[in-house]
């Protein structure tokens, strides 16, 4: 029998202890098992809290399966959660950061999306809930098993550690081979072998595995029939360089672990996650490296990424250390809804981008449709009243539903600091197809072009996803009723830039009906002055449009004889504006009076 003295510095022990360590925190994960083609949500309830109590939800991939955080598994995601709390702006709830939906004291409920990659990828994870101060209570953990899909086709292979050994627990990825969208991914076993099951579709398999890169060049491409199954080997490389860094609120300084990043140099390719600390290395090439923060996994922290690459590091001279990362919260909102005929349409991307291509977010729309995802505004960062847009990527592999539907676009608002902007999307059915050919000014066929079309229909901007063009430079896509513009991408990776090319006329209108319309498309290489859009504007004068690249000098000459060598000159353009100017010819009296313009002086 415990004496009376044992039996009060037991009692005191118990007054001592921190308050949730006698309430038992839990940590249950909903549905503990799905398939690799789960479209819903998956539900953490937290019990055991004290009221108002913050914690820390930690997500790790848990590649050997032992239900234990290994050194080297990745940190997928990393956010705070409050009983009762939310993330608002504006008035506004962000809804893709988790937030406490229970109004019950003590506990928290939150549902977090399946759509953002490697969400979704075959394996264990282990869902970690720790306190806030981690002495709060003892750390609790759950486990989640996303299993392949039972359907007929499936991709499987054996993972190579530097051409020679099978790696273990590395990760195959498949992507969309048409615009390399993530799609799924599977861990492979202790031999290195992977099994993903995938719907019938085009796919680039990718090995991925923190710490190796793999060569882009070299990955398979695979065309999966129903009922078919494929067989593929793939290869990653430990590189002799090691690049590392931290990444961090850029206001406060503040680590923030499971950021997801994609290093490239060239066509070889590596991911990299950081860990608790905010910490990151990558074994790499002696190369120059960029890094890219993937921007749908930001979106539980509302944070933005930036637009493209975010840092480019010098690998050649060895070892890369500091190479540090800043990223912003978000201070404005888009929210709303996106529906077809009424009825809500879950899991659709929204992403939302500033005009001057700095930064971008994205989001998934819920179970019932609805939608929020931050920007960034009026910081030195993007400038002041930099306006911003909001759009549904209908491009997306997770967009299928929407393959033959357009959707409207937000127009560009400058929002304020603080700012919730409703805009909802309208999905309408396409009824047509608008086809044609993309040529240069000598008939060459230009490949890999994107070519879009945008309308205004009852007073909402619709625009189609960009289809990239043939090898005979055609292009197909559906619209329906309106009035349309179509026009090729100028810039970027599918750009007429990145070709040497310009369209001086930019948009081309069609009308819809009828069911079917043909628009060629003429572009001519960068600089190249041409003429359009001629315009009497009265007996004497005489006006058109000189379209060239912006900066260049061009000389417009006039003549009554087109066979005549003799031009004489209208008037010298210096430092073009833009890539179009207005010319106006006073003394257009002649009957037949022809133009011409030349590049310079």
């Amino acid at each position: 029998m415990k004496s009376r003295a044992s039996r009060f510095r037991f009692v005191l022990a118990l007054v001592l202890l921190p308050f949730n360590y006698l309430l038992a925190t839990t940590l249950t994960v909903t549905p503990a098992a799905t398939s690799n083609l789960y479209t819903g949500v998956i539900t953490l309830a937290v019990t055991g809290l004290t009221n108002g109590q913050p914690v820390k939800v930690q997500t790790y991939l848990d590649l050997n399966g032992n239900g234990a955080v290994d050194p080297g598994e990745p940190l997928l995601d990393v956010f705070n959660l409050t009983d009762g709390g939310a993330s608002v702006i504006g008035g506004v709830t962000n809804i893709s950061v988790p937030f406490d939906s229970n109004s019950a004291t003590g506990s928290i409920t939150t549902a977090l999306s399946f759509a953002p990659p490697l969400d979704n990828v075959v394996g264990q994870k282990i869902y970690r809930l720790v306190g806030i101060p981690s002495d709060a209570f003892a750390p609790v953990t759950a486990l989640s098993q996303v299993t392949n899909a039972a359907i007929g086709q499936s991709v499987s292979g054996i993972i190579y550690s530097n051409g020679m050994a099978p790696l273990p627990y590395a990760i195959v990825v498949a992507l969309t081979a048409t615009n390399q969208n993530y799609v799924a991914a599977a861990a492979a076993d202790s031999a290195g072998h992977y099994s993903l099951a995938l719907k019938a579709g085009s796919y680039v398999l990718l090995p991925a595995l923190p710490g190796y890169y793999t060569d882009q060049s070299v990955v398979p491409l695979v065309t999966l029939t129903n009922g078919m199954s494929a067989t593929n080997s793939l290869y990653l490389t430990s590189g002799p360089v090691a690049l590392s860094g931290q990444v961090a609120n850029a206001g406060n300084s503040n680590a923030l672990g499971g950021v997801f990043l994609q290093l490239q140099s060239g066509n070889l390719f590596e991911v990299a996650f950081t860990d608790t600390n905010g910490n990151y290395t990558a074994s790499a090439s002696s190369n120059n490296w960029k890094i890219k923060v993937n921007p749908e996994r930001l979106a539980r922290r509302g944070y933005v990424a930036l637009q493209g690459n975010a840092l480019t590091l010098n690998a050649t001279l060895g070892n890369v250390t500091n190479a540090n990362l800043g990223l912003y919260q978000g201070n404005a909102l888009f929210y709303g809804n996106l529906s077809i005929s009424n009825a809500p349409v879950a899991n659709i991307p929204i992403e939302c981008n500033d005009n001057n291509q700095l930064f971008h977010g994205k989001t998934f729309t819920d179970a019932n449709g609805n939608y929020a995802v931050a920007a960034l505004v009026n910081s030195a960062v993007v400038g002041t009243n930099n306006p911003w847009s909001s759009s549904a990527n209908t491009g997306d592999q997770y967009a299928t539903v929407l393959v033959n539907y357009v959707v409207n676009q937000s127009p560009e608002i400058a929002l304020t600091n603080g700012q919730a902007y409703q805009q909802n999307f309208h999905a309408l059915p396409v009824t047509a197809t608008i086809s044609g050919r993309l040529v240069n000014n000598l008939g060459v066929p230009l490949s890999t072009i994107g070519i879009g079309a945008g309308a205004m229909i009852n007073g909402d901007q619709y625009g189609t996803s960009f289809v990239d063009t043939g090898t005979n430079g055609d292009f197909s896509f559906g619209v329906a009723d309106g009035q349309w513009n179509v026009f090729a991408n100028c810039c970027g990776s599918d750009g007429l830039d990145g070709q040497g090319y310009y369209d001086p006329v930019n948009l081309h209108s069609v009308t819809i009906p009828p069911r079917t319309a043909v628009v060629n498309l003429t572009v001519y290489p960068v600089g190249t002055p041409v003429l359009n859009q001629l315009e009497r504007i009265s007996p004497t004068q005489f006006g058109f449009n000189l379209n060239g690249a912006g900066g260049n000098n061009y000389t417009v000459q006039f003549s009554s004889d087109l066979a005549s060598t003799n031009w004489s000159t209208l008037m010298v353009i210096s430092n073009l504006p833009g890539n179009s100017v207005f010319v106006q010819d006073y003394n257009a009296t002649n009957r037949q009076r022809y133009y011409r313009a030349l590049l310079g002086p």
